[in-house]
């Protein structure tokens, strides 16, 4: 058969997407592996687990409007965080209604490695492909292209929003300072700390730490819960933005 056989090429790149997805799963099962491994070691699945369940947790409370439970915030905190966001969103012209549909639809995975944290799409399932069978129709196959495509996207945004509120955090740590009255009750108003470590000759890092103050009084605040707010604001923000873009494309099609 001729090598630009449109088939061909067709039935080539096939067998590279189903290869690539049986590499994406066999990482995906090595990295539950190891989690699973080092759960019993301090710092490091302990960490990673505990990152998740708060992430879930909080994401569940703001979809509810209920607690977030035992593993996320406490009361007190996710009703100013759900407070926060109600705010942000009616500055930004977004119904209640649209907020809800966003929370609903929000997924962040967040995968750790020892105390650096990093953005990641979402978890994909490829347990029903281990065995792949001759194409469908090419109709389902580019429904099948699009709906990826869709995910790859939110995906790939969830990503940056998570890894964008990481950086400024780490880079501008006065940045979160705007959520004191979420995050720390009343007197107490929330600051950070910063200190410089080495870790290589002629190479050093700079941890930053969060605190509720008042006056000589003072108490640690968990940083998940800075970076989760940071996430959740950048995400609405980019959302906006994205569908600013897409209304002022529909009205420039319609003025064509």
């Amino acid at each position: 058969m001729n090598e630009d056989d449109p088939e061909q090429r067709i039935a080539e790149l096939e067998r590279q997407l189903a290869n690539q997805r049986r590499i994406a799963e066999l990482e995906r099962q090595l990295a539950e592996a190891r989690a699973a491994a080092g759960a019993d070691e301090p710092g490091y699945g302990g960490d990673e687990e505990h990152a998740r369940r708060y992430a879930q947790s909080l994401l569940d409370g703001l979809r509810t409007g209920g607690s977030a439970g035992p593993q996320g915030p406490s009361g007190p905190e996710m009703d100013q965080i759900r407070q926060a966001l109600q705010r942000a969103a009616a500055d930004a012209g977004m119904s209640q209604s649209k907020l809800n549909d966003a929370l609903q639809h929000a997924n962040v995975t967040i995968k750790t490695s020892h105390s650096v944290v990093y953005p990641a799409d979402g978890p994909v399932d490829f347990g029903g492909q281990a065995d792949f069978a001759p194409q469908g129709p090419r109709g389902k196959s580019k429904g099948a292209d699009r709906i990826g495509t869709i995910i790859g996207v939110v995906g790939g945004l969830l990503g940056v929003c998570v890894g964008g509120a990481a950086a400024l955090t780490a880079l501008f740590p006065s940045s979160a300072l705007w959520m004191s009255p979420i995050v720390c009750r009343r007197p107490y108003e929330l600051a950070y700390n910063t200190s410089h470590y080495s870790y290589k000759p002629g190479q050093s890092g700079t941890s930053v730490s969060f605190q509720c103050v008042s006056g000589a009084d003072a108490y640690d605040v968990n940083s998940l819960a800075i970076g989760g707010v940071q996430s959740l604001l950048i995400a609405l923000v980019v959302g906006i933005a994205v569908v600013a873009v897409r209304m002022i494309r529909s009205r420039l099609r319609n003025n064509a």
